[in-house]
């Protein structure tokens, strides 16, 4: 039986090697980000006039993200929105459709690169038979204690439950606002979540695969 790390391991493997596949079936992969791509991904967002609502990301390239939702704000109005799989992105409406509405991007360099990756995934996986992109599970770290920094500057040590590519758990008896924005350790993130005794935080900058391990520290 293989050990948590030596699965991560087997699978980092098998996924460079599909990215191989890619390039070797397909000389010229869907790499024109700049194109929209076909994705499924459940998510939610956050605007001013409209307050909290889920969505579906069904389109998306490097520039712009197409959401389908029952609630739409006003054109040229400032969202954010969480992908359940890529993270969180900010972006002002471009267009409205009766099924739903557009973002416009302009994505940091490294953010920018990270989700071509992705999008070439989804843009390929279909003519290529590949297993669809889904994120490894959630890691419950070997270095658990960590500090919390506050915007006020405070200090405090929390426990951080577990980790994903987009976010981790953290457990702390503060009481945060939603939408905040805190540091875990070295790691910035927001507050997309408050439970009782801890809250979700999303990373600025979502992990790649080979960075979420048990031996991950924030």
């Amino acid at each position: 039986m293989y050990t948590n790390f030596e699965c991560e391991q087997r699978l980092r493997r098998v996924k460079t090697s599909m990215v191989e596949m890619i390039k070797m079936k397909n000389p010229e992969p869907a790499t024109h980000t700049s194109s929209a791509v076909r994705v499924n991904l459940r998510g939610r967002y956050m605007s001013a006039s409209l307050g909290e609502h889920p969505c579906e990301v069904v389109e998306m390239s490097t520039e712009e993200m197409f959401l389908a939702t029952d609630a739409e704000p006003r054109i040229g109005e400032k969202v954010v929105v969480y992908v359940t799989e890529l993270g969180r992105f900010e972006g002002e409406v471009v267009r409205k459709t009766p099924t739903g509405f557009a973002i416009g991007m302009a994505l940091p360099k490294l953010k920018h690169q990270k989700l071509a990756e992705q999008l070439v995934w989804y843009g390929n996986r279909d003519s290529l038979n590949l297993p669809e992109n889904r994120s490894i599970d959630r890691v419950a770290p070997l270095m658990q204690r960590a500090v919390l920094s506050l915007s006020n500057g405070k200090e405090r040590i929390v426990k951080i439950n577990d980790i994903s590519l987009t976010g981790a758990s953290i457990e702390t008896n503060v009481i945060l606002v939603q939408g905040g924005r805190v540091v875990v350790g070295k790691t910035p993130m927001v507050v997309a979540r408050v439970f009782e005794g801890g809250f979700f935080g999303e990373f600025l900058t979502p992990l790649t695969p080979d960075e979420l391990n048990e031996f991950t520290k924030l």
